[in-house]
């Protein structure tokens, strides 16, 4: 076992039962009655935020060789360059690239809508748009102090805030087909 997978198991193994102490004490505080799904879609929630975060700005094999680190700020620049390389059989790289950041954050927006039942889905939006912007920054910057070699892209940020409104839209469809029931 790698000394990453160690230091993850670790992480979660510490922070979540206190993420599940903090939130009985909130509870408590506030006099309020805990629901079970509700504290369990919160645990889903923070798990996959940090599993997120853990695949996305810590080093892992996604991590580019250090030569090929860039940034990019116009919109739309990688998406093209990676259709692009898929008319000239690349598709192992769109799917990389396209679909899975669009997939990484459909799960963000599931959660956020279900976790939070007044928010409105421009909230929960925003909440992807700034997870995104949030970890690119933060590549951008362990890149440049030379702790990890991750590319900084906008279209990622574009990319990401499409999964999270796919997420609530599945959410909406979900939640629709269990009002049938």
């Amino acid at each position: 076992m790698t000394s990453s997978a160690m230091f993850s198991i670790a992480y979660f193994l510490l922070l979540v039962p206190l993420y599940l102490h903090m939130r009985y004490r909130q509870a408590k505080k506030q006099h309020r009655f805990i629901y079970l799904r509700t504290e369990l879609i919160l645990a889903c929630l923070f798990i996959y935020t940090n599993v997120l975060l853990y695949l996305t700005v810590f080093p892992n094999r996604f991590s580019a060789p250090r030569d090929q680190v860039s940034v990019n700020l116009i919109p739309l620049q990688s998406i093209y360059q990676n259709l692009h390389a898929y008319h000239h059989g690349y598709p192992n790289l769109v799917f990389l690239n396209l679909a899975g950041n669009i997939l990484l954050f459909v799960p963000l927006g599931f959660f956020l809508y279900q976790a939070f039942r007044t928010m409105r889905w421009q909230k929960a939006l925003l909440g992807g748009f700034l997870l995104s912007t949030m970890i690119e920054v933060l590549q951008w910057m362990f890149s440049q102090s030379g702790i990890i070699t991750r590319s900084s892209d906008i279209d990622d940020i574009l990319l990401n805030t499409l999964g999270t409104a796919l997420g609530c839209i599945v959410y909406q469809i979900y939640r629709k087909r269990k009002e049938k029931t």
